[in-house]
């Protein structure tokens, strides 16, 4: 009996403390991404468009309402360059409503990007934990430019 009482002391103290840094990672975690759009301030779409040379031309829901459909339209190349050209400014969607902020996959994060006049930009995020429905208002974040809410449709 005290062999049993002495192995599960010396394999409970490495399990707790486990766990709690499990727990605090996780919390970690989770406070960084809902932090997304919270301090940046807000822009107008015209002003994206005019400041950034880039177009928001569709935010909807597809696949079931699995994924979220990002259409953007580069109207001129070189401003679209000064805010893309840093990938930690790639789009993001921010949902003030669950206080969460969706980012697409690495894959789609990391392809190659075609920032010249009249080029259409396509971005596809997971819907994860359908934080997004039809209506549901979310701001589009480049980095530290997030746009006003949009309906998304």
């Amino acid at each position: 009996m005290t062999i049993l009482r002495s192995r599960f002391k010396t394999l409970a103290l490495p399990a707790i403390l486990l766990i709690v840094l499990a727990a605090a990672g996780l919390a970690a975690y989770t406070a960084r991404a809902r932090s997304g759009a919270a301090a940046a301030p807000l822009t107008s779409r015209t002003a994206l468009e005019a400041d950034y040379g880039v177009r928001v031309n569709l935010v909807s829901l597809t696949a079931a309402g699995g994924l979220i459909d990002l259409r953007l339209k580069i109207t001129d190349g070189e401003k679209a360059r000064s805010l893309l050209r840093d990938r930690a400014n790639f789009p993001a969607l921010y949902v003030a409503g669950a206080r969460t902020t969706l980012r697409a996959s690495e894959e789609e994060q990391s392809r190659q990007l075609t920032l010249e006049d009249n080029t259409d930009m396509f971005v596809l995020f997971p819907n994860a934990g359908n934080a997004v429905k039809r209506g549901t208002a979310v701001s589009l974040v480049f980095g530290d430019v997030a746009l006003e809410p949009i309906a998304v449709k």
